[in-house]
């Protein structure tokens, strides 16, 4: 009998050990779409990897805080001489289009201020208006052609909006701008990497990343 118990112990804990070697790799291999095949979304690159390990996309679905960082692994492995260098562009766009949007109090959030951002990642800007037309009229005026788009935000369990976003180009980058209204808190929404309020950079803390990058 006790036997039989200890048995169905190691079990257990092999199944455990397995479930734990199959979250690992389908959080390397969606690591390895988000970085080298353009699969911004987590959720769309953990079952990519789960089809592709052949296993069920409903079961060993590692956390996306592990794929991010797996993320951060593949590209100091196999990008390091490239990565940081497009990073640093990014952020250097994201700056100077910043210092263009003050009246409306811009802030870089996203995967260009985490540092993980892929070759052609967008530049997430969130900025605040009384009104999103202010910020359409603002780029018309200076003759920045633009997009209009949408994005759901979470602030909490059950508190979702939905925002307007405007996209437009500026030196070969992709820049997003998320428009916030401006009549209250400036609370920022859930990071879907960790779920914890997401990062935001003004102008200045910007310009101090910029100046303690090598690159």
């Amino acid at each position: 009998m006790a036997r039989r118990r200890k048995a169905g112990r190691s079990s257990a804990v092999e199944r455990v050990a397995h479930g734990g070697r199959l979250r690992a790799e389908v959080a390397r291999v969606a690591a390895g779409l988000m970085a080298e095949e353009s699969v911004h979304d987590f959720a769309e690159a953990k079952a990519r990897a789960a089809d592709r390990l052949g296993i069920s996309a409903r079961g060993s679905m590692p956390r996306n805080e592990e794929v991010e960082a797996e993320l951060r692994a593949y590209q100091a492995l196999f990008q390091a001489d490239t990565q940081p260098q497009w990073l640093a562009g990014k952020r250097r766009v994201a700056l100077a289009v910043m210092r263009l949007l003050t009246p409306f109090d811009p802030c870089l959030s996203g995967s260009v201020l985490r540092g993980t951002a892929v070759a052609d990642a967008e530049v997430t800007l969130h900025v605040f208006a009384d009104a999103p037309e202010l910020v359409a009229r603002f780029l018309v005026d200076r003759g920045i052609p633009w997009s209009l788009d949408a994005t759901v935000v979470r602030f909490g369990p059950g508190v979702e909006e939905e925002l307007p976003v405007y996209r437009f180009g500026a030196d070969d980058e992709n820049v997003r701008l998320v428009v916030f209204p401006d009549d209250g808190p400036r609370i920022a929404p859930r990071s879907p990497v960790d779920g914890r309020p997401m990062a935001r950079a003004s102008v200045d803390e910007l310009e101090r990343l910029l100046a303690e990058s090598p690159h």
